[in-house]
């Protein structure tokens, strides 16, 4: 007697051509599910993930530009340090650093973007790999 490996039942043809078992689940098919399941999570991940990094590269997020309470307490800070530095230099310095978190939110958006789309540019021939062999061994 043969019992399936995943149901434990046993079935008996009527033809006389022995015992055939149930649903044919072996651990090769079980591992070709589970990794296709796995690559078409992954592309779904994948998919969401480039959608919002052209949201976000397109529609990114605003940067609020600097408080003016900020620059006097800056000014107040950097002019018992150096003497001679003006406000209008305070203010000159908390705009490129704004300007250089904007450039920087940029990059790590387009390098999110890229990475996304390697994930979902690896999951798919693993996964259409997988999924033909599943068909195959249906046939």
């Amino acid at each position: 007697m043969i019992r399936s490996t995943v149901t434990n039942k046993i079935y008996r043809t009527g033809k006389g051509d022995g015992i055939r078992m149930a649903g044919n689940w072996d651990i090769r098919r079980i591992y070709l599910y589970l990794v296709s399941f796995a690559t078409l999570m992954m592309m779904v991940v994948g998919t969401v993930q480039v959608l919002q990094g052209v949201v976000s590269i397109g529609y990114p997020n605003p940067q609020p530009g600097p408080m003016a309470s900020e620059i006097r307490m800056r000014y107040a800070d950097m002019a018992q340090k150096d003497s001679k530095i003006t406000e209008a230099e305070v203010k000159k310095q908390v705009e490129n650093e704004r300007a250089q978190a904007i450039k920087n939110q940029r990059y790590y958006d387009v390098r999110s973007l890229i990475n996304n789309i390697v994930l979902f540019g690896v999951a798919l021939p693993v996964y259409l790999y997988h999924w033909r062999k599943i068909q195959q061994s249906e046939e």
